[in-house]
């Protein structure tokens, strides 16, 4: 038994049949029972060169997040004096290639899990943005340019096939799981410190891989939109934006509506219908800190959207992603 990662090297060493990404493919498959259709994979700089082709990738930092990082990528990585503890406060920031890469990797003051879930973030930013510069039609030339940076079984047909789809896949919604909490430390005959998975109870692996098999909670591809208007009375332009990405980060369809000329102190949350039934009220309560109790039902079904928020003062944009509450399976 070893780490999930050793099946590339271990693969590539014995000679497997497909090599090192096919042992991987089965040793997930065999242990999970999850089917790994296709994989794509990238080395440092390609990850970087990709970032950097289409002009940067817009993340929402909704906590602070610091880490050692080289003061200059040009430096010697193993002269300390080379090295700086850098920190993002929370805001919206277009990282360069560089610095998405050092966002991705940094671990020293997080852990594992966390940069598991940035690398998540990473790659949905991307792939967003990738939708938003219309780039499915420009995945040929794209292809021809960049192919060398990528390592993949698809070729170009399956590409364009699946691309086809991802405006579709964006509206109807992503599903982010992850396995902090679930897993228990363990130290290898070898002395490698790995984490095993805790199989049975409430919200451990087999329930939330079962998830993988299911649309996400709040999919529109099974109901309807659920707008979110927020009103930004923060006195900060960026806290709408990061209370934006965090509703959609979960499904919801968050509106910016117009900013008050005056801050309030407490951030208020209104939901327009005649009954909270189906209204997500034990989730959107949870993205913004606020009790289900401090929702204030408003009975107008004409208004235009599902919810509103104001944003206060107070308000909170960091929240432990990787604990959200989550949809009970027999619902």
């Amino acid at each position: 038994m070893n780490r999930l990662n050793t099946a590339l090297s271990h693969g590539e060493a014995i000679g497997y049949p497909g090599g090192g990404v096919e042992l991987l493919k089965q040793t997930i498959l065999y242990n999970f029972g999850i089917p790994i259709h296709y994989y794509a994979r990238v080395d440092f700089q390609g990850f970087q060169t990709i970032v950097d082709a289409i002009g940067g990738v817009e993340i929402a930092v909704s906590c602070e997040f610091q880490d050692w990082r080289l003061k200059s990528p040009e430096l010697d990585i193993h002269d300390e004096d080379n090295w700086e503890i850098y920190t993002l406060e929370p805001g919206i920031y277009t990282m360069d290639g560089d610095t998405a890469l050092w966002y991705a990797r940094a671990r020293l003051f997080s852990s594992d899990f966390d940069r598991g879930r940035r690398q998540q973030q990473l790659i949905q930013a991307i792939f967003n943005q990738g939708v938003d510069l219309g780039l499915v039609s420009q995945i040929p030339t794209l292809w021809n340019i960049y192919k060398d940076n990528v390592d993949t079984d698809m070729d170009i047909g399956r590409i364009l096939q699946l691309a086809t789809m991802a405006s579709a896949i964006r509206e109807n919604g992503i599903q982010h799981l992850y396995l902090a909490g679930k897993t228990v430390s363990w130290t290898t005959p070898g002395g490698a410190d790995v984490q095993l998975p805790v199989w049975e109870g409430s919200g451990m692996m087999a329930e939330t891989f079962s998830r993988l098999f299911m649309p996400p909670a709040l999919s529109r591809a099974n109901r309807p939109p659920m707008y979110v208007e927020i009103v930004n009375a923060t006195g900060n332009p960026d806290m709408a934006k990061l209370a934006a990405d965090n509703l959609a980060w979960y499904g919801f369809a968050p509106v910016e509506g117009p900013t008050p000329p005056e801050t309030v102190p407490t951030t208020e949350l209104y939901y327009y219908g005649p009954n909270f039934k189906g209204s997500y009220d034990w989730l959107i309560s949870w993205v913004f800190s606020l009790r289900k109790a401090d929702i204030q039902l408003t009975q107008d079904e004409s208004y235009a959207y599902d919810y509103r928020v104001v944003l206060g003062e107070d308000y909170n944009p960091c929240r432990p992603q990787m604990y959200a509450p989550q949809l009970f399976l027999d619902q």
